[in-house]
């Protein structure tokens, strides 16, 4: 009998040991797949590792309504940036579909890779794994170090060097800060060219500097147009100790993910709001491919409009997808003018025709009871004329 194969997911601890570690089968034939890094230190090497196949659909296909979404829109015809470690084109699922700006078509680390996966990952022989939108293109723009190292200046140089090459949505792997004066001028760029901004609400993890000691500092907010996103699991909350935040627009799959890692065509496992906002990402290039009158902001705005209601909203792929119009496309309609009354009809010529009818109708019967009266006494007498008289009449 056919043994269905089970996933078994990394925790976010197991990303930082050697990946043989993570790659380990156990007795019972279970697939353990590796957690991709989210940034290497100097002494790690390059991220080599293939990955493991699974036939299993990842719990964020049902979890997202995927199969019934795609019948409408795969995102094809829309660009989405990854403005982070860099995207390889090696796995089979992006082959042919990302387009690189300088270095970023090399990926070191695996996790820019694994986003473009959740975003636009196309469905493959023998795996159960597809992204959001499936046909979308992918744009790499390097937003990191190469070795993922935090660099702020190059996250909003590769904001607006992402909306200049015509990106229709642009995922960030940190989150942004809406005070930084650089981060507004990069976002005002992204703005004037049409490009929705999508960014984690929080860090993927807090730093180990300081776990043990304090907690750690949520993360700044983000700014007003960008749909900053916050990661919740299968059960639709958030796992116990994940980083604080300070504010977030939306919440989607971002707890034991899986998409592909830098080479070969195996699945990884991932965790964290970088990777939530990419399965945002995805849904924002659904409705920009199967809505392509609306802009940036009113994508933005239906996204959360068509959220399933919660404390934070829950992306809802099919309702963005299929929802009603949004508020701003209606807003155009021209205003109808007031229904007036219709006034009724003017009866008089026909009650007059009546009256008419109905005195001739009387006239004629008359004249009927006349002639039946007459009629058999001229008749009795030979058509003569009567005399007058005061007995009744008499004859001759």
């Amino acid at each position: 009998m056919h043994r269905r194969t089970t996933v078994v997911l990394l925790c976010a601890a197991l990303t930082a040991l050697p990946v043989r570690l993570a790659l380990a089968e156990d007795g019972d034939g279970q697939v353990v797949l590796p957690g991709v890094p989210e940034r290497l230190s100097s002494q790690q090497a390059c991220t080599t590792a293939k990955g493991r196949d699974t036939s299993d659909a990842p719990w964020t296909r049902r979890a997202l309504g995927l199969d019934q979404v795609w019948t409408l829109s795969r995102g094809e015809g829309v660009t989405v940036a990854i403005v982070g470690t860099g995207v390889s084109d090696v796995p089979a699922v992006l082959a042919g579909r990302v387009d690189a700006v300088d270095d970023a078509d090399e990926d070191c680390v695996g996790r820019g890779t694994f986003q473009a996966g959740l975003v636009a990952g196309a469905a493959t022989p023998g795996q159960g794994f597809a992204g959001v939108a499936p046909q979308a293109r992918i744009l790499a723009v390097r937003g990191t170090g190469v070795r993922g190292e935090s660099d702020p200046a190059r996250l909003t140089a590769g904001v607006r060097a992402a909306a200049e090459r015509g990106a229709g949505v642009i995922l960030v792997s940190a989150p942004l800060d809406g005070a930084d004066k650089a981060v507004r001028a990069a976002l005002a760029v992204a703005a004037a060219k049409d490009s929705l901004v999508v960014a984690p609400a929080a860090a993927d993890s807090v730093p180990l500097s300081t776990a043990a000691e304090a907690p750690a500092e949520p993360a700044p907010a983000p700014p007003e147009d960008v749909l900053a996103v916050l990661d919740t699991g299968p059960q639709g909350t958030r796992p116990d100790g994940a980083p604080p935040y300070t504010r977030a627009d939306l919440t989607a799959p971002g707890d034991a993910l899986v998409g592909p890692g830098p080479v070969g065509g195996g699945m990884w496992t991932g965790s964290g709001a970088s990777l939530a906002a990419a399965v945002a990402a995805g849904a924002a290039a659904l409705v920009r491919s199967y809505h392509p009158e609306l802009n940036a902001a009113q994508v933005r705005e239906r996204l959360l409009r068509t959220a399933y209601p919660a404390d934070l909203p829950a992306l809802d792929p099919y309702g963005a997808v299929a929802g009603a119009e949004a508020p701003a496309a209606r807003a155009v309609a021209v205003r109808p003018d007031p229904v007036r009354p219709v006034p009724p009809p003017d009866t008089a010529g026909a009650r007059n025709t009546a009256l008419l009818v109905t005195a001739g109708a009387v006239g004629v019967a008359l004249f009927v009871a006349f002639l039946a009266a007459v009629l058999p006494r001229g008749r009795a007498r030979g058509w003569r004329p009567g005399r007058l008289g005061t007995g009744g009449g008499g004859t001759d």
